[in-house]
């Protein structure tokens, strides 16, 4: 792993192409054309909004189906066993789904929605509904690993705190405000880093669902990235805004860190 991150830095800071001979040095070149770059910042601005919406969403979620599956005592292992299922699917597969439930043409929400007699929508040809499209897609895929976090930090609360809340008159709401979630606010931390980091690198369910379209609504920077590297065959580039992601990751991982209290030594 540190030999990759250090090859893709040293990488980025040349001029590598597909020729024979030494690739010339270029320091920072790379990074100063991508910050004036109107496609990759384009990309850069629909990965922060793509990831923005599915942390919120996925960590709702995740917590919604954590505390669903606490309550779940005697058919619990089943349902934790099937809410892992979106996450063993491959992207390409989970990309193949949303397309087909939301295709212009035949797709099964415009099935429904002829049936009611409402107008159909050619989602994938529209941007903000590739958009959310895409976000609902990464967040069925990601999902399931975070509930399973969320889930092992509910579980690992002491019963008898809900059971004197409860004697005490505390209603289902002030029992999550109160108690369950300063309690797994570290198990948070992780969700979030986790929903974070999937996000940001985020590429083979959007690349098959959307292509980076209608036009580039959609391009977020890793797959930008990759057309770049292995469209344009522009390695150097490529690496460079592999080297720009990584450092979203870590400031939104020590972010999360430092505000959930996540101390590993515990």
């Amino acid at each position: 792993m540190g030999y990759a991150i250090i090859a893709g830095l040293l990488m980025s800071l040349y001029d590598i192409r597909l020729s024979f001979g030494a690739a010339p040095f270029i320091g920072l070149e790379n990074y100063l054309y991508l910050f004036t770059d109107e496609v990759f910042l384009n990309s850069l601005i629909i990965s922060l909004v793509f990831v923005f919406g599915s942390v919120v969403l996925g960590l709702v979620l995740a917590l919604s189906f954590a505390l669903s599956l606490y309550k779940c005592k005697r058919t619990g292992n089943f349902y934790k066993a099937l809410s892992l299922v979106p996450y063993l699917i491959s992207g390409i597969a989970t990309a193949i789904m949303f397309r087909f439930l939301f295709s212009g043409d035949v797709g099964l929400i415009n099935m429904i929605l002829s049936t009611l007699g409402i107008d159909t929508i050619n989602f994938l040809a529209e941007p903000l509904w590739a958009l959310l499209i895409c976000i609902l897609a990464n967040v069925w895929f990601v999902c399931p690993f975070a509930t399973l976090v969320l889930l092992s930090g509910i579980q690992s609360v002491d019963p008898e705190l809900f059971d004197s809340a409860k004697i005490d008159g505390a209603h289902r709401f002030h029992i999550l405000r109160k108690i369950i979630l300063p309690l797994i606010a570290p198990m948070m931390g992780i969700s979030l880093i986790w929903l974070s980091f999937a996000s940001f690198n985020m590429f083979d369910v959007i690349l098959p669902l959307t292509n980076g379209g209608p036009g580039r609504t959609t391009e977020v920077m890793a797959l930008y990235m990759y057309k770049v590297a292995f469209g344009e065959l522009q390695y150097s580039l490529g690496s460079a805004v592999m080297v720009i992601i990584l450092l979203f990751n870590v400031i939104t991982s020590v972010i999360y860190l430092k505000v959930f209290n996540v101390n590993y030594s515990d």
